[in-house]
């Protein structure tokens, strides 16, 4: 069976919906199944007018065909370059075809039914840039199947009126485990992701570590991200660009500690890794975050922007070690249920029965 994803354009640095598309394109080509993504470069194209038409589809097709550099995408998986946008033209005949983004619902939807059955892939209430939350909830009534990652997504999609599926995202336990035994981590170690998006709240999460430092001048501090290292983080503070998955699974396994001070997050990829891990998790209370954690139990929950809540639970941690050791090995076990086996047993089984 042919199946087809639809992302808005191509991805040089490390996105995790794109991410998400990638791994259950890599299993269902495992599975047998023929499987293509489209990229959505009609946009950029409407960049650079000085440029020739002719020489900006070339650098298009070349981008997609070179990235993504920073996951390892089946050779097997078809990479398609749309340069006139989502229609029936640029698409390949399939059986079913997914829709990924609220950028590319409607158009999905308005494919011919030889494109395949419809499927619309929901990890995020995308109520950003020009797309009002009336406009997303109204993609959620476009008729396709709706597959959403999160508990609050599903009761987002239910009070829109519509239906969906809840397949939970899930961990490459081969690329994401201990490596460094839980109770054998030594010194003061924190790692966090850092990003520009305001709703990651990473000025909080610096912040936080600048006031530990004061507190344990031993303090080693990771961050990794997709941005250049920014001009105003401390020396100390060690910055890893655009890091690998087998440079992240060391990151956490050299940590303690995995700190998170997002406002807003769907999901909360980076938290489920590092729990996988075996890192002891330190959050806001972001609210994807109960998707698979729960607060004194595999994680410390704060308010959003409540720097001082972050300082104490990972000084708490710091302080009290077998508490560490406690949450972490409790946070590892329970992560364990986000099993990817699951979740491509799940995807498979709600192709097969439409």
């Amino acid at each position: 069976m042919r199946i087809t994803f639809v992302l808005p354009g191509y991805s040089k640095v490390p996105i995790g919906g794109f991410k998400m598309v990638f791994e259950y394109a890599n299993r269902f080509v495992a599975r047998g199944y023929i499987v293509s993504i489209v990229f959505d470069c009609s946009g950029g194209a409407t960049h650079h007018q000085e440029l020739p038409d002719f020489f900006k589809k070339i650098c298009y097709k070349f981008l997609v065909w070179y990235y993504p550099k920073w996951f390892a995408l089946n050779p097997k998986v078809r990479k398609i370059c749309t340069y006139t946008g989502i229609n029936d033209q640029e698409l390949p005949d399939a059986d079913f075809v997914f829709a990924t983004a609220v950028n590319t619902s409607v158009d999905v939807a308005n494919l011919s039914i030889n494109k395949g059955k419809k499927l619309y892939f929901i990890q995020g209430f995308e109520n950003w840039g020009s797309w009002t939350a009336d406009a997303v909830k109204e993609t959620y009534r476009l008729g396709m199947k709706n597959i959403v990652i999160a508990k609050w997504l599903e009761r987002i999609v239910h009070d829109s009126g519509a239906d969906c599926v809840l397949i939970p995202n899930g961990i490459d336990f081969n690329v994401f485990n201990i490596d460094i035994p839980i109770a054998s981590r030594n010194g003061h170690t924190i790692s966090m992701l850092y990003h520009e998006q305001v709703d990651k709240g990473s000025v909080y999460g610096i912040t936080a570590l600048i006031k530990l430092k004061k507190r344990y001048p031993d303090l080693q501090a990771t961050l990794f991200g997709v941005p250049k290292r920014p001009n105003n983080l401390p020396a100390w503070i060690q910055y890893i660009q655009s890091a690998t998955q087998s440079q992240l699974r060391q990151i956490y396994n050299q940590s303690k500690i995995y700190l998170c001070p997002s406002l807003k997050e769907g999901f909360g990829l980076t938290g489920a890794e590092a729990m996988a891990c075996g890192c002891a998790y330190v959050a806001s209370d972001y609210g994807g975050v109960h998707e698979y954690a729960t607060d004194e139990r595999n994680v410390l929950l704060s308010s959003p922007k409540d720097v001082e809540g972050l300082v104490d639970h990972v000084s708490y941690l710091f302080d009290y070690d077998e508490i560490r050791i406690h949450l972490a090995q409790q946070g590892y076990e329970d992560i364990q249920t986000l099993d990817w086996n699951k979740s491509i047993d799940q995807m498979e089984r709600l192709i097969l029965n439409l």
